[in-house]
């Protein structure tokens, strides 16, 4: 808290000037807390008149600044005279309000001026369009294209066939059977000679 002291002495913070002697040396004290609340106390003979009305001497009386004090009815407060806590404090409101748009607005300023260009956009190809002859000949060159695909399966199917046949073992031979012995073997049957035609002689 801040203690102002009011009167004609040359000692007081304010110092009024007054040749009547009607203010006194120490006339008033004004003080100020710092959330900017504020009391004044008459220490006066001729009195301290807040808003025209006289306050009780000794005693606090809570001001503001619009209130209209004077003393004696000599001189008036001003408060140009008295600092403003609040006041100040708005100050360094806004002068922090204003150094934090300027950081901002730099650091945005700096992005946009060092911004890289975004590569363009490749442009949508247009769908194709083919003639009745292009349908024919792509259709002609699907077909051709399965029809060797299913020879070259066929064929390598016929391939892998032959040499699985290739793989397999050959059957052996069955063996004759071998002649009993003791038993006689049968005589072999005379060849027939077909009868030769007899030629009549002349």
């Amino acid at each position: 808290m801040t203690a102002y002291s009011i009167g004609r002495e040359a000692g007081c913070d304010i110092v009024i000037d007054d040749r009547t002697d009607v203010i006194s040396r120490r006339h008033a004290i004004l003080n100020v807390e710092s959330n900017g609340k504020m009391t004044i106390i008459d220490q006066s003979s001729n009195g301290t008149y807040v808003n025209g009305i006289r306050i009780t001497s000794g005693v606090p009386v809570p001001v503001t600044r619009k209130d209209n004090i004077s003393f004696a009815h000599v001189a008036r407060l001003d408060w140009n005279r008295i600092p403003n806590p609040r006041a100040d404090i708005m100050r360094w409101v806004v002068a922090a309000v204003v150094a934090v748009a300027l950081i901002v607005g730099g650091i945005i300023l700096y992005k946009v001026l060092n911004k890289t260009p975004e590569p363009p956009t490749p442009p949508t190809p247009a769908p194709a369009v083919f003639t009745k002859e292009e349908v024919e000949r792509r259709a002609r060159e699907k077909s051709d294209s399965i029809q060797k695909h299913v020879r070259d399966s066929l064929r390598r199917d016929s391939i892998r066939q032959d040499s699985i046949r290739r793989a397999q073992p050959k059957p052996k031979p069955t063996p004759k059977p071998k002649p009993t012995p003791g038993k006689p073997k049968p005589a072999p049957k005379p060849k027939t000679q077909p009868n030769k035609p007899t030629r009549l002689g002349r």
